[in-house]
């Protein structure tokens, strides 16, 4: 029983530690506006932001309120570090925005890095980002504390302005609901 009972707190522990980088709000708007317009609003929010959003969705989904899909940012650095040619890649990651009448949520989640080929070399990828404040073992090399937190930083600061450019454009009435 004792044995089960430590086992069972180390799993619990791991399982604290390892959470994933997640991004997610419920925001409340004008009570009157409908799950139809925050929908083309969130639409038009991606289809504005990133380069080809038939690449990016994966569900539209109006009669469920649903928009999810794939986004990707570039990570690049100024930091001096052993192998930062091969860390400098992308981060991938996966969007769901929920609507209904007067509010919506929206999700980051599921961000995972990928390292560049330099000079021959194999990448060095990251993987899943998490709130680990370690590094995990990258794709090739040992750890290195010093990227591993530089990337989550840099993903922080570009989903934050992410953020705050879907906010803006949900609280803007969509273009194509008035009269023209």
């Amino acid at each position: 029983m004792k044995k089960l009972l430590i086992f069972l707190s180390l799993l619990f522990s791991i399982f604290l530690l390892s959470q994933e980088f997640k991004f997610e709000e419920v925001v409340r708007v004008d009570s009157t506006v409908t799950k139809n317009e925050l929908f083309n609003r969130a639409r038009s929010w991606i289809g504005k932001t990133y380069n080809d959003e038939k690449y990016v969705i994966a569900t539209e989904d109006r009669a469920t309120g649903e928009l999810s899909g794939n986004g990707s940012m570039n990570y690049n650095t100024k930091r001096l570090y052993f192998g930062v040619g091969a860390v400098i890649g992308d981060v991938y990651y996966k969007i769901n925005i929920y609507v209904k009448d007067g509010r919506y949520k929206y999700v980051f989640h599921s961000f995972r890095h990928t390292g560049s080929y330099v000079g021959g070399s194999a990448p060095i990828s990251y993987g899943l980002l998490t709130e680990d404040t370690e590094a995990p073992k990258p794709s090739r090399g040992g750890a290195n504390n010093k990227a591993w937190n530089d990337i989550k930083e840099q993903t922080r600061i570009k989903i934050k302005r992410t953020i705050e450019d879907l906010k803006s454009s949900m609280s803007t009435k969509y273009e194509g609901s008035g009269e023209w």
